[in-house]
């Protein structure tokens, strides 16, 4: 009797460490990012309550996080399938990603604030890249190449908002403002991944994202990037299923 429980409890052992294991062509990936987030060269315009500026305006530098799923068109692992051999150089993944968005200067935003006035803000975004690779490094354990540099270029979702206080001109005594919006934005992410383990990689990339957010206060005045360019430097681990 103790013998069929060593033997069993070894059986799901081995069971268990396959499964962990996984394999090097597996065709989903899950994981997780994050990173640093910058704006260089912002051209932000104000037009309401008289005034009309358009400035290049400092965003503060943020942490940027989120999730990612993806599909290598391969034919082995979670939701494969036969594609044809040249199929395995493609990728499809999507992620969520939040960052704040945040613009503070002493000397006052756009020229026309007063000194040391802010507007705090986030974005979200829902990013959809199709990505083309080529791996280097092949070998049997992991036949898709450990060092695989990458392109990916797609369209994103992005929600924003901005919330802040305006003082005079923009109405008496000035005034609290907020604002959300949505737009669509333009991603190319060029990286490289690192093999580690068979079913565990790790990407080092850099995202640029093109985007126009405006918003609209109660006073009738709009405030808008012209445009929004957006660096991110990412660290993403995956797991390969």
């Amino acid at each position: 009797m103790k013998q069929k429980t060593y033997v069993l409890g070894m059986a799901v052992l081995v069971a268990a460490l396959l499964a962990l294991s996984g394999v090097a062509q597996s065709a989903m990936w899950v994981g997780a990012e994050i990173g640093g987030n910058f704006n260089p060269g912002t051209n932000m315009s104000i037009d309401g309550g008289g005034i009309s500026e358009s400035r290049s305006t400092f965003i503060r530098p943020s942490v940027i996080g989120g999730a990612i799923i993806g599909y290598d068109f391969v034919n082995a692992g979670t939701g494969a399938y036969n594609w044809p051999n040249w199929m395995q150089y493609f990728s499809f993944a999507m992620d969520i990603t939040y960052n704040r968005l945040d613009v503070k200067n002493q000397s006052g935003i756009f020229g026309v604030l007063a000194n040391n006035s802010a507007l705090k803000g986030y974005e979200f975004a829902w990013t959809f890249l199709f990505m083309a690779h080529y791996g280097f490094m092949r070998d049997s354990e992991v036949p898709t190449g450990r060092i695989n540099p990458y392109i990916g270029v797609g369209p994103a979702l992005v929600w924003t908002g901005v919330d802040g206080t305006l003082p005079t001109p923009f109405g008496k005594g000035g005034g609290h403002i907020g604002d959300n919006a949505m737009n669509v934005a333009l991603v190319v992410e060029p990286g490289i991944r690192w093999m580690c383990l068979k079913n565990v990689s790790v990407d080092t990339a850099m995202r640029y994202r093109y985007s126009q957010p405006s918003w609209s206060f109660d006073n009738n005045v709009t405030v808008k990037a012209n445009p929004l360019h957006q660096l991110a430097f990412l660290l993403r681990a995956n797991y390969h299923f």
